[in-house]
């Protein structure tokens, strides 16, 4: 009796968790589906008479959005310099993030406490609050531009990244770089090429925060960028929701935009497995 009783439990716990997992996944997938089902429909399969219901599968599937898309060159513009500015965010809050988090892990400084309290403080704030007084200061030193909305994303990644990067270090062994010192290296060395190897995947997790936060951002990008004549994504489909457009519109953009994201996440997964396996060798 014990051993039918554990067995059910058994079953019964599995079965829970599978219609979870399933739960999950279509929650997941039903929005990704629906998006791309608008993005190919015609005509005729969004706007259906009064009573009759929306069709799962378009009547007649077309590509013609995509091309729309791909030949417009003020929504490619817009692409590239979002691309351009998520990337030099990752770029620079890793830069500036990494060495001032291993510093706050490794060294003893004084009013550490305090210091980290006013640094996440600047993530206390919305961003609201805070793009005028910083478009107010990038208009005196000529950063309205593409530069000055790198500056402005990295500085509200890089607490995040600061502290996402102390978490790595703290699991890393002291001993590692001391031993590597022991043998002649320099601490700049032990620091790039021992410790932050180890460190790879919890650095790739930041680096896909910073792109996503630099991605999706829209104030400071709204601000800086008002009187270019390119901007980022997020302004530019502001611009296009002036004209109330049609579901397959908006569909096809939220498809393309999404690519790039899936595609950096990709590669930031190669270096977690890379990390990883460095992580294993030392």
């Amino acid at each position: 009796m014990r051993e039918k009783r554990k067995k059910f439990r058994l079953n019964f716990y599995t079965g829970v968790w599978f219609i979870g997992i399933i739960i999950m996944f279509l929650i997941v997938i039903i929005p990704i589906f629906i998006m791309f089902k608008y993005s190919i429909s015609d005509r005729a399969s969004i706007i259906v008479p009064p009573g009759e219901p929306i069709p799962i599968w378009p009547f007649h599937p077309t590509f013609e959005m995509y091309k729309y898309i791909a030949g417009t060159k003020e929504f490619i513009g817009a692409g590239m310099m979002s691309l351009n500015i998520a990337l030099a965010t990752v770029c620079l809050s890793l830069i500036l993030g990494a060495p001032a988090a291993f510093a706050l892990v490794r060294y003893r400084i004084p009013g550490k406490a305090l210091l980290l309290v006013l640094l996440i403080s600047i993530r206390l704030f919305p961003d609201v609050a805070s793009a005028v007084p910083v478009t107010e200061t990038f208009m005196k030193y000529g950063l309205m531009n593409a530069f000055g909305v790198c500056l402005a994303h990295t500085l509200l990644s890089l607490p995040y990244i600061i502290y996402i990067a102390m978490g790595v270090f703290e699991t890393i062994p002291k001993d590692l770089e001391e031993q590597a010192q022991i043998l002649g290296a320099s601490k700049f060395y032990a620091f790039t090429r021992i410790i932050i190897p180890v460190a790879l995947p919890g650095l790739a997790a930041a680096a896909i925060y910073a792109f996503l936060l630099s991605w999706n951002e829209f104030i400071f990008a709204y601000f800086l960028l008002f009187f270019s004549e390119t901007y980022t994504l997020p302004v530019h489909l502001a611009k296009i929701m002036a004209w109330s457009p049609q579901h397959n519109v908006l569909a096809t953009i939220s498809v393309v935009i999404s690519i790039p994201v899936i595609i950096f996440t990709f590669i930031m997964q190669k270096y977690m497995k890379a990390g990883m396996m460095a992580g294993a060798v030392k």
